[in-house]
């Protein structure tokens, strides 16, 4: 057992000596390797080691949460500083006991190390390089991510779980100048899982084709939301059903529970026991085991996220989902459809098919309007057919309108994560009706 290890150990003790209950401490180390390219040529990469202590104490009816970065901490010294700070916190009527939980599922270890993944790397970066640049792109961009983060997490019933896990992502950008784009990303929980071939393919397919370029005129479109908009938006809404969200008004979802909130084609759970997904999580934050949940099941709202605070508001049980403060979603799926990806254009008809977007702002959270600036492929349809490639566009709407405007999604689902879509999603291709598109002028 290292220092950092005993040092944790002896400040639970410490703390509980002092008079302080429902203690829970997070310690993670993270490895990540990370690779960054840009014109075609990679950059050196890089390897970074950190680690972190969280805590929450409780301490007559109050609570403190924090975080610690120095491993040179004074055990006595930083307890009593602890005590000290959370004594004089107000106390809190919602204050929730920790509990004990049970029947976790089974622990997945990692395979290696991200420095033994360095050469691996390097050799898939370069292959998505050259496949893109051989598909006449001019130029290409993006990040490759390794991050490997071993958990340990104690508290002060007895509890002393550890976790292992792996997130591998790529997020690749091709550009023929700077108005016409592209852009996929992908994951996987570990790097031989990796599949580039949809990144590759679908960052470049409008460039190679080669359309004519245009301004967008504002207007209602009917549209396909590729898997990269789809996923950024269906994580809004999974992060507009955590209960902190709602509790704070800042939820679209709020006062809905069991009602229908979208068209009955959408469902959309949450699933942090699936191996396929860097979700994967025996237990959340408060050492609550993890389950599988419908968040919206054919339309219709079922739960809000919850942690052991939030549950205790709302007068229900936790799901699985703390966040020491905000519950969040740990692997976002959408339910698939059963269109055909090659039939949608035609199903279409004439319309817009949107790659991307960056920047979704809101206008009003509590109502979901939202506007999101539209690129790395915005298409006009005209027939089924590609006819060209238009700039300038945002998407100007409502999370609600466009849930309830879904019409039919396809029947593959693609791993879309990077830094506009920041928790792993699995999202189709979605055609909605009837969406309001402005200009950015």
């Amino acid at each position: 057992m290292n220092d950092i290890e005993r040092k944790i150990e002896s400040l639970l003790n410490r703390l509980q000596s002092k008079g302080a209950k429902d203690i829970i401490i997070k310690r993670t180390l993270t490895e990540q390797l990370i690779i960054r390219y840009s014109n075609n040529k990679i950059s050196i990469p890089i390897i970074n080691n950190t680690w972190e202590i969280t805590l929450k104490i409780g301490y007559k009816n109050r609570y403190l949460v924090t975080s610690l970065g120095d491993a040179q901490f004074n055990v006595d010294d930083y307890a009593d500083y602890l005590i000290r700070t959370v004594s004089k916190m107000p106390e809190d009527s919602n204050y929730a006991p920790i509990k004990k939980s049970e029947n976790f599922i089974d622990k997945l270890p990692v395979d290696t190390s991200v420095i033994e993944y360095e050469e691996k790397a390097m050799d898939i970066i370069e292959n998505v390089i050259n496949e893109s640049v051989n598909k006449k792109v001019k130029e290409t961009a993006g990040i490759f991510t390794i991050k490997i983060d071993k958990i340990r997490l104690l508290n002060s019933l007895g509890i002393d779980l550890d976790d292992e896990r792996e997130t591998v992502s790529i997020n690749h950008r091709c550009l023929n100048d700077a108005s016409i784009t592209g852009q996929w990303s992908s994951f996987s929980r570990n790097i031989k899982d990796l599949n580039v071939k949809p990144v590759i393919e679908k960052s470049t397919l409008f460039l190679e084709k080669n359309l004519p370029v245009k301004k967008i005129q504002p207007g209602k479109y009917d549209v396909i939301l590729s898997p990269m908009i789809f996923a950024q938006l269906m994580e809004r809404v999974a992060m507009s059903a955590s209960a902190f969200s709602v509790e704070s008004g800042l939820s679209f979802l709020s006062e809905k529970i069991n009602e229908k909130v979208a068209c009955e084609k959408l469902s959309i759970y949450d699933d942090p026991n699936t191996t396929r997904s860097p979700g994967y999580s025996r237990f959340d934050d408060e050492g609550i085991r993890t389950y599988r949940k419908d968040i919206i099941e054919k339309g219709i709202l079922k739960t809000y996220l919850h942690n052991l605070t939030t549950a205790k508001k709302f007068n229900t049980e936790s799901t699985g989902n703390a966040g020491l403060i905000v519950p969040i979603p740990w692997s976002i799926f959408i339910n698939e459809g059963d269109m055909k990806e090659e039939e949608i254009l035609k199903e279409l008809g004439n319309g817009l098919l949107i790659v991307n977007s960056w920047y979704l702002r809101y206008q009003n959270y509590r109502k979901g309007d939202f506007s999101t600036v539209l690129r790395d492929g915005v298409i006009e349809i005209e027939k089924g057919e590609e006819k060209s490639y238009l700039v300038g566009a945002r998407l100007s709407d409502n999370f609600l309108n466009i849930m309830n405007a879904i019409e039919t999604l396809t029947n593959l689902n693609y791993p879309i994560k990077w830094w506009e879509v920041e928790i792993p999603t699995f999202a189709p291709y979605a055609l909605i009706r009837n969406l309001n598109i402005t200009t950015s002028e």
